[in-house]
């Protein structure tokens, strides 16, 4: 019995020690690896509908830029930005949209089943990175808002992002 006693706090406090190591690596990983982690949930998860390579007729839902530029203004947090989208993809709802506009062309988005994590990703990628712009987003930019060239910078967006 004191055998069996020895081994499961053994094994306990093997199984404790190997957990640091885990938090250690993630925290290791580079702002490169990240990025390149959030890209790929984003042409995973969202392209389907979202993708900055299809028509502006065939679009299912707007570009990932346009959600980007609605959803951060130059106030807007990384961690407001990535509770926005989290809420907004646990349960879209009209009145929590920013994008009237594209609620008239494409309707309420459809409720997506997708771990946290996954959203977090693709939110994180978005606030820090570069969006994709589809060629005709430039032109569809000056319809919807007149004069405004869509060139003023806003936080987590580099110069080819506007």
């Amino acid at each position: 019995m004191r055998a069996l006693l020895f081994f499961a706090i053994l094994a306990f406090v093997v199984s404790c020690k190997e957990q640091p190591k885990k938090a250690d690596e993630a925290v290791s990983m580079s702002a490169e690896a990240l990025a390149e982690q959030g890209e790929k949930l984003m042409t995973t998860y969202c392209y389907q509908c979202h993708n900055p390579n299809t028509s502006r007729e065939s679009m299912l839902g707007p570009p990932m830029i346009g959600i980007k530029k609605h959803y951060i203004t130059d106030s807007t947090t990384k961690e407001a930005f990535v509770a926005d989208l989290l809420s907004w993809m646990k349960g879209p709802k009209e009145e929590n949209s920013k994008m009237p506009h594209a609620l008239e062309k494409f309707g309420l988005m459809n409720h997506q089943v997708y771990p946290d994590s996954v959203i977090i990703g693709i939110a994180e990628y978005m606030y820090d990175n570069e969006i994709e712009k589809p060629e005709w987003y430039q032109q569809h930019h000056r319809e919807m808002h007149g004069s405004k060239d869509g060139t003023g910078h806003r936080h987590g967006q580099k110069k080819g992002d506007q």
